[in-house]
Formats: structure tokens, sequence, C-alpha cells
């Protein structure tokens, strides 16, 4: 069965498109389970957990970005994406190492806002995995104080994009 190309692409010649993120939504994975999920043409526009919240990291700005790149392999025919969501936290607490250390034990789901205002979820079939994080002081007086947070997954679909209406409700 052929898989039908639904839109091109033309540049408008608008400038815009700023690069960044404003702040990550966090769950645990398991609250995805009994919950509801619609999606058409790649934007969720039903949303609810089964269970929980999602919690909310401000970041300060250019703190974190993300990528979902793809992969096809001829040998078995299979597409798959491998997306990963990175970012700052600036100044230490004990309080935020706890935190991560309890995020880390986790398999999670992301929802992340970007500087546009586009919410995307990362994680919603498979989840996501804090792979690495540190937490530093910094040696200069000038020098960011705080954790770095890296978190992968393996995904059969790319990104959904998340109507902003379906935010409020997850919080």
């Amino acid at each position: 069965m052929a898989c039908v190309l639904t839109s091109g692409y033309t540049f408008l010649g608008c400038k815009g498109g700023a690069g960044g993120i404003r702040r990550v939504l966090i769950t645990e994975f398991e609250n995805l389970t009994g919950g509801t999920f619609t999606a058409s043409a790649g934007v969720v526009t039903t949303f609810t957990l089964g269970t929980g919240v999602y919690r909310e990291y401000l970041l300060d700005k250019e703190m974190g970005m993300f990528s979902s790149p793809g992969t096809y392999t001829p040998a078995s025919g299979t597409v798959s994406y491998e997306p990963s969501v990175d970012f700052t936290i600036k100044k230490l607490t004990a309080a935020m190492i706890q935190e991560i250390h309890l995020v880390a034990q986790n398999v999670v789901s992301l929802i992340v806002e970007d500087i546009n205002g586009d919410y995307w979820l990362f994680g919603y079939d498979r989840g996501m995995d804090l792979l690495t994080w540190s937490t530093d002081s910094g040696q200069a007086i000038t020098d960011m104080n705080g954790h770095k947070l890296s978190f992968k997954g393996k995904e059969i679909a790319p990104i959904y994009k998340v109507a902003a209406n379906q935010i409020a409700p997850l919080l």
C-alpha cells in the first residue's frame, strides 16, 4: 500500500520561528494509562491522563532544546525516531537534586513548550528516560550554577503537536 504524501512546503518569506524552549512538563509514563488520546494530522486534540499530573519546569532564556531525528533501516524496512530533550535548570537546591533523582528512576512523558508557544509531546508511545544529568557548581563567579538534564526516547511515531487548549487540564 502506498503512503500518499499530503502536502509540500513553500517558503513564505516571513521571518520568525525562533529556537529554544520556555518550559518542560513531566509526568510518570504510567500516568498515561487509562487516559484519553486523540490525534489528527499529527496534532493532539484530546488528551487526558489516567492518573497524576504533569509537573512544570520553567526555564530561563536559551536554556533548552529538543530534537526528533528519524531513521530508516533498509534491512528491516522500519522507520524509527530518537527524540531528545535537553535543558538546564539554574540554581542548586537540595529539593531539585531530590526531584531529579526521582525523575531518573522513572520512565516519563514530556510536553515541551517551545519559544513560539507551541506544545510538543515526547514519549507518548514508549516513554522517555533521563539518560544523563549533572549538578554543577561552576568555577568562576560568572559560571552557571544548576542542573543539566538530557532525556532520550525511541519511538515508531514522530513527536506530536499538542493543541494549546489541552495543556491546562494536564497540570
